[in-house]
């Protein structure tokens, strides 16, 4: 679980390092949303695959990083769009 969240953490603060800008999210609101894509990917696979939802397996890790990719990548396309 404690992987889940530092995957999310490292995910936002890429995302917020690459794609910085005057209408970008905050790093606060990257970091969250990174760590919360990450628990949900992580968590979601390891319930999917009939495992604890605390163990870390690859396809839970892989899960997460993706999830998370997936929700910075749709929050950086969504924010300060009108």
């Amino acid at each position: 679980m404690i992987a889940f969240v530092v995957a999310g953490l490292i995910l936002g603060m890429l995302a917020r390092t690459l794609r910085s800008g005057p209408d970008d999210a905050s790093l606060p609101l990257a970091l969250v949303t990174g760590v919360a894509g990450a628990v949900v990917g992580g968590v979601g696979m390891n319930l999917l695959l009939d495992e604890s939802w605390t163990e870390l397996t690859a396809f839970a890790f892989t899960s997460s990083c993706v999830v998370g990719m997936v929700l910075l990548g749709m929050l950086e396309g969504g924010v300060g769009r009108r």
